[in-house]
């Protein structure tokens, strides 16, 4: 990993990476920023599923009996079986809900915050909630409020997580970044937020967003040219930077449409790379070491 020694690299909600003062310590990183859900430590990382499922739903699949306290949300082995059989039983992208106050599952009203907390609950029990600190991705066209929203939700876990924007990992999450200039491309399934990140001796800056929204093909019958919209997105963050619109930049991709678009960066003439799943949360338990 290029543009940070070890053990110098902290987060801010601000959306920086900088130089501190605390020594090293043991992170879990934990990544909700493309609709997924990617874990990693020092030890291990894996890809998980973030699908949630109420309890009384999953009872019902396999015939158990519900816990104490009634209706629960559940986000383990047990909701992915049922999603793949019955996918309107579940919901596949908690986070997305983060602006809502309440949603509807299976016929279930669930407070917002129960749903942004079970991905992570599920996060903790596979690394076996051994004390780690916990870093947590973020889309990166979060605001303040949001992110706020999702550490709340965590607390009521009896965690203190730092959420920070998933594009400060991304641009670190290859061995190969070294250009100055980093556009991190975050393709989720209602949106694609495209950020530009500078690297520099003193760390890592979130410095420009744009976000291009997924159109929905049962309402506009027109044929989206989803990557297009993208690529111009691309285009118009480094236009508004002038030196990342001359300098050397590379555009790291992830999601369900990076290899569309590394192809189109390709054809642009972009350097351009294909970011694992689990690379960014990989690239987190490092970075965020020290804080």
């Amino acid at each position: 990993m290029t543009g940070s020694a070890p053990g110098t690299a902290a987060a801010t909600a601000s959306g920086s990476v900088a130089g501190a003062g605390r020594g090293a310590g043991s992170v879990l990183a934990v990544d909700l920023s493309c609709s997924g859900l990617a874990v990693a430590s020092a030890a291990a990382s894996v890809v998980l599923d973030p699908v949630v499922a109420p309890v009384s739903v999953l009872a019902a699949m396999d015939g158990s009996s519900l816990p104490p306290g009634g209706d629960r949300i559940e986000c383990s082995e047990r909701s992915e079986a049922v999603a793949a059989r019955f996918p309107d039983r579940c919901l596949a992208d908690p986070a997305r809900t983060v602006h809502r106050s309440r949603v509807d599952v299976a016929g279930l009203s669930v407070p917002v915050a129960e749903l942004l907390a079970a991905p992570v609950a599920r996060a903790l029990r596979w690394s076996g909630d051994a004390g780690e600190d916990v870093v947590i991705l973020a889309p990166s066209d979060w605001g303040i409020s949001r992110t706020s929203r999702l550490t709340a939700a965590v607390r009521d876990l009896g965690v203190e997580a730092r959420v920070v924007r998933s594009a400060l990992a991304t641009a670190e999450a290859l061995s190969s970044s070294s250009s100055r200039w980093a556009v991190c491309v975050e393709t989720c399934r209602t949106r694609t937020t495209v950020g530009l990140v500078e690297r520099t001796r003193a760390g890592l800056t979130l410095v420009d967003r744009a976000v291009v929204h997924r159109r929905d093909p049962a309402r506009d019958g027109l044929v989206d040219d989803e990557v297009r919209r993208i690529l111009d997105a691309i285009a118009e963050v480094r236009r508004r930077r002038r030196e990342a619109g001359t300098g050397s930049t590379e555009v790291l991709a992830r999601g369900r449409l990076a290899e569309r678009v590394v192809d189109a960066c390709d054809r642009a003439r972009l350097l351009s790379f294909v970011v694992p799943p689990i690379a960014p949360a990989e690239a987190a338990s490092r970075l965020y070491a020290a804080w």
